[in-house]
């Protein structure tokens, strides 16, 4: 077998079957997680619903859409964005017509001019980063073709993917790029235009002069699409693509300040019941919230990174002190404006009197929270008013289901 034939049959390997690890989903790190991002997405109801949900192999058809909904990467396979990233990062005109591989007429398109590029399983499967990765790639418009969705046995994505090119509208809004993509849910007088497939794109010794001459394009292509850390704590691959396309995008300008409505990122901020306990960092799935203490444990300091946040609200289901405030609308400027970790707390440390556990160093206070509300409650319950609270609305949920 030569070097071709061997690099044909590897490309023609599937590799989309989907796996879910339950223990990076949401129900499994977080008790109280009210997520419900797969449910209901499930085409053919290969997704079960459960804390944590099941995936049945045997019913799943790979439409890929779980992919980029779950927002800690619970589903794993290859999807379709590296390739169509490679593929379009040699269009010459900028603009793309994309539809899925059940498009009914796949050889009718918007015009002659535009090349329309057929992706593997279902647009849903994209997410709205890729639409920012195209458009970081110099394709300023992107065609998003669900005139076909009514004849597909995947009916039910056609509002998902919707969602998704509005989702990347609104983000795109924010370098004033909001036009840069759209859907196309009916085409009146269509015409023959070139047909690419995003995995096996034709390559002319034309097309290998002009890669040649945008090398930048299939460099930053590939960087959005390099293969993801393994570790168990990061977000979901929709998030970690729309980091990585932000940074091949213009400086985010100051008078982006419109609140991000329905885009999963949230904000936080903590007040001064801080007891320094850690137990939101550690309890973070994505690394979003991160706390650090200096050698001799005297000075600590708690950061937070906005874009690495999917607003699941672990971190408040454990905060004893209830000292974290969730803000799920905003602003665009305070999730994109800066890469940098924004510094939420930091102090002195000092030990508690009764535990002897690392706590914050204020002023009147030197028992931990657990510890101080023990004392003051000596035959209730041993759990701070926080997690009490939690814990009691489940047992309630738990009768009402019985």
């Amino acid at each position: 077998m030569n070097l071709l034939s061997a690099a044909e049959r590897f490309a023609s390997m599937d590799r989309s079957s989907v796996t879910l690890d339950s223990q990076r989903c949401l129900h499994t790190q977080d008790r109280f997680s009210t997520c419900q991002a797969c449910y209901d997405l499930c085409p053919v109801e290969a997704i079960q619903p459960g804390k944590p949900p099941t995936l049945v192999a045997e019913k799943c058809q790979s439409c890929l859409a779980c992919l980029i909904t779950c927002p800690t990467g619970a589903y794993i396979a290859d999807d379709a964005v590296p390739a169509l990233l490679n593929c379009t990062s040699r269009l010459e005109n900028g603009q793309v017509e994309l539809l899925c591989s059940f498009h009914p007429s796949i050889q009718i398109g918007i015009s002659e001019e535009i090349v329309g590029v057929r992706i593997r399983g279902c647009l849903a499967g994209l997410g709205s980063s890729a639409y920012l990765a195209l458009a970081a790639i110099g394709i300023h418009h992107s065609y998003v073709r669900v005139d076909g969705c009514a004849k597909c046995p995947w009916v039910n994505l056609k509002a998902q993917i919707q969602q998704q090119t509005h989702q990347a509208q609104v983000l795109l809004g924010g370098w004033g790029k909001d036009q840069m993509v759209s859907c196309v849910s009916e085409l009146s007088e269509g015409t023959e235009r070139p047909l690419w497939d995003a995995d096996n794109p034709p390559l002319s010794r034309r097309d290998l002069f002009r890669m040649a001459a945008k090398q930048g394009q299939v460099a930053i292509a590939r960087a959005m699409t390099a293969d993801q850390p393994t570790g168990e704590k990061i977000p979901g691959r929709n998030y970690l693509r729309i980091a990585g396309a932000v940074k091949h995008l213009p400086p985010v300008t100051s008078s982006s300040e419109f609140p991000l409505v329905d885009t999963g990122y949230a904000t936080l901020t903590i007040n001064e019941e801080c007891t320094a306990c850690n137990a939101c960092g550690r309890v973070c799935p994505t690394q979003a919230l991160k706390f650090e203490m200096d050698v001799d444990k005297t000075k600590y300091k708690l950061e937070f990174s906005p874009l690495s946040c999917v607003g699941c609200e672990a971190c408040a289901h454990v905060c004893a002190p209830q000292a974290i405030c969730i803000e799920h609308t905003p602003l665009f400027n305070q999730v994109f404006a800066s890469q940098e970790p924004i510094l939420l707390r930091e102090g002195g440390l000092t030990r508690c009197a009764k535990c002897n556990a690392i706590i914050a160093d204020r002023p009147g206070v030197n028992l931990c929270s657990v510890c101080e509300y023990r004392q003051n409650n000596p035959f209730g319950s041993m759990l701070p008013p926080g997690l009490k609270s939690r814990m009691e609305k489940i047992n309630k949920e738990s009768t009402y289901d019985h």
